[in-house]
């Protein structure tokens, strides 16, 4: 990584696709889930979730070592505090998230999509029982991630219309 620029290398041979209409307008996650769950939980869910990207169909986009791997779930683990109703940890650690510009160097079609959401999935279906996470708003939080996934599509997948 540049120090001067902290984003990846936006080169790729696909073009970059925008899904239409811009970020989905979601409801938040309320707060009482990061009340509930606390930064510890929430950053062991995380690391749960990343131990399943690392053994998914999508993990070449994820770091090959379990501690470099640990670390990118510990980067993610501070934007879902936010997410989950906590303070802006991500951006107190580490700037302004730029979410999409930041994944754009990584083909996401709608199948690798649908992969990170099954391993987001199993880890939610566990969240309540593992992480303290409160059962009633479980919908509300996939409902978001479901939701938000959508943006970070940047490539189409064969054979869909424009």
């Amino acid at each position: 990584m540049n120090i001067h620029n902290p984003l990846p290398n936006h080169e790729r041979d696909e073009p970059v696709y925008t899904p239409p209409g811009g970020p989905p307008q979601t409801d938040r996650i309320p707060a009482a889930v990061y009340e509930q769950m606390g930064e510890e939980n929430i950053t062991r869910f995380t690391h749960a979730f990343y131990t399943r990207l690392g053994q998914s169909s999508i993990a070449h986009m994820f770091p090959k070592s379990e501690k470099n791997l640990m670390r990118a779930a510990d980067k993610s683990a501070a934007m879902f505090v936010f997410l989950f109703g906590g303070p802006h940890a991500y951006q107190q650690r580490y700037g302004q998230p730029m979410l999409r510009a930041r994944h754009i160097p990584f083909v996401i079609d709608e199948p690798a999509r649908q992969e990170w959401l099954r391993c987001y999935r199993e880890t939610l279906d566990e969240a309540s029982e593992k992480f303290n996470m409160p059962n009633e708003h479980i919908d509300a939080v996939w409902k978001f991630i479901s939701d938000f996934s959508t943006w970070m599509v940047n490539a189409q997948t064969p054979g869909t219309p424009k």
